[in-house]
């Protein structure tokens, strides 16, 4: 009835917006905290049982002694609560926690939950919502200011920086899952310290068309070492026979081939062979528009009827991290630029796999 009440108080449609949103807000914090300290005294009672219990039954226990080791279920009390703040979406809850005590050493023991690990400020939805907003285009400091406004508490920019970085730490992939059939390979600039670097990439194909990035270098240069070290990570058996690598036509790419997979096919990608062609074309036929198009027409014929196309996929991932990475002006640290990098593959490999890329991202609870 309150919260009617409120309701029908309120003199414009955005007030009532407003009232309900702020009610709804104080409701789920309410929900959301008894549930958590509802699921931290069933875990406590799963392995120690009721609090009248004097004697208990000896079994193993989630808990760990910093002074004695392991411990059982009759090697330990309870020991009162303590109070502890965590952040969720809609504010700041606070909890009463579990506390237990070594019935050896007198010390306390971390509760350390699965779904509250000891020391964490930021609740897991918070990290899935910084990864899916910071992935999806928005900067540390745009992010911190569409989770200041939904939770009326002000977030710390290095805080967010660190749970977004634990999370690419942890970010994985499948990979392909099927005989790879035809590898490309391209660079993509970043921005590491001010100084220019490249990521090294390689995207595999499979027989039946499917694609996914089988793994990445962050390199100061597109150096042969440095393509050398992505192929060498790729551990593609008997020296690529029976691949198919389509590239730039860099010279370092292809020095890197002919000493890690000598046995592959190597083919220019069509973007790039028809981009020299234009330019030899239009040095031959200067200033004939007619002439240009004409040869540039039947190449394009010519090319695209190859089996398979040569047009590297890469082209449109490498464009899709360069919008996401060019309002950034570049990363301050090689961790940070690599763990960007790491996370974003995970990304691109759920999107052309037509996943839902968040969740592939969100792999376990830090």
């Amino acid at each position: 009835m309150k919260v009617a009440q409120g309701i029908l108080d309120c003199k414009t449609a955005r007030e009532v917006v407003e009232w309900v949103d702020l009610e709804a807000k104080a409701t789920l914090r309410e929900w959301k905290r008894r549930l958590l300290e509802e699921s931290l005294e069933g875990l406590v009672f799963r392995h120690l049982g009721p609090k009248w219990l004097k004697i208990r039954e000896r079994k193993p226990t989630p808990w760990v002694c910093l002074r004695c080791g392991r411990r059982e279920s009759n090697q330990i009390k309870r020991n009162g609560h303590y109070q502890r703040y965590l952040i969720v979406k809609e504010g700041v809850i606070q909890i009463r926690v579990p506390q237990l005590e070594c019935l050896t050493c007198g010390k306390q023991i971390a509760l350390n939950a699965l779904f509250l690990p000891e020391r964490k400020r930021y609740w897991i939805e918070l990290d899935r919502k910084i990864t899916e907003l910071y992935l999806s285009g928005a900067s540390y400091r745009q992010v911190k200011a569409m989770l200041d406004r939904e939770m009326e508490w002000d977030c710390g920019l290095m805080s967010l920086w660190r749970r977004f970085q634990k999370m690419a730490k942890k970010a994985s992939s499948s990979g392909l899952g099927e005989p790879l059939k035809v590898l490309y390979l391209d660079e993509a600039y970043a921005k590491v310290k001010g100084k220019p670097c490249w990521n090294l990439l390689a995207l595999g194909e499979g027989k039946s068309g499917k694609r996914a990035y089988l793994g990445a270098v962050l390199s100061p240069d597109k150096s042969e070492a440095g393509w050398i070290s992505l192929l060498e990570s790729l551990e593609i058996p008997e020296a690529g026979k029976g691949l198919l690598v389509i590239h730039d036509g860099d010279q370092a790419i292809a020095s890197a081939l002919n000493f890690i997979l000598p046995k592959a096919k190597s083919r220019l990608c069509a973007w790039h062979e028809l981009h020299n062609l234009f330019l030899k074309t239009r040095e031959l036929f200067p200033g004939n528009r007619d002439k240009i198009k004409e040869v540039m027409k039947e190449a394009k014929l010519r090319i695209e009827s190859i089996q398979p196309k040569t047009t590297s996929p890469l082209e449109r991932g490498i464009k899709e991290y360069r919008r996401r990475t060019r309002p950034m002006d570049g990363f301050k640290s090689r961790t940070g630029a690599a763990n960007f990098l790491r996370i974003w593959l995970v990304k691109e490999n759920a999107r052309m796999a037509k996943e839902d890329w968040l969740k592939a991202v969100w792999t376990a609870p830090l």
